[in-house]
């Protein structure tokens, strides 16, 4: 069964400034990132479970090649993704699992 995708407003906007910062780095790098970003909801559209659970009910999904996780709750048919944080940045914002 494929689970259908959903994404936060906030998702999507921190999808796009990592994509224009990448390509602003290196042309190509930006479309780059795009394809580890869809090779990456189309593994989540397969088999969410899959992926670590940092807090009860929340997973997250690395990306290959760049240091990004995607954070999502997978409910029924369903994989809601809230938002995606870069590694170092970020690494404070959501709690590790215990």
């Amino acid at each position: 069964m494929a689970y259908r995708l959903k994404f936060s407003a906030r998702a999507l906007r921190e999808t796009c400034e990592a994509q224009e910062w990448y390509e602003l780095q290196s042309p190509g790098l930006g479309a780059e990132f795009m394809a580890a970003m869809e090779l990456q909801l189309k593994r989540l559209e397969q088999a969410p479970l899959l992926y670590s659970e940092v807090i009860p009910n929340v997973h997250r999904a690395l990306l290959p090649r760049f240091p990004y996780g995607l954070f999502y709750v997978a409910q029924s048919n369903f994989v809601h993704i809230s938002t995606l944080l870069h590694d170092a940045r970020n690494s404070g914002c959501w709690p590790q699992k215990r």
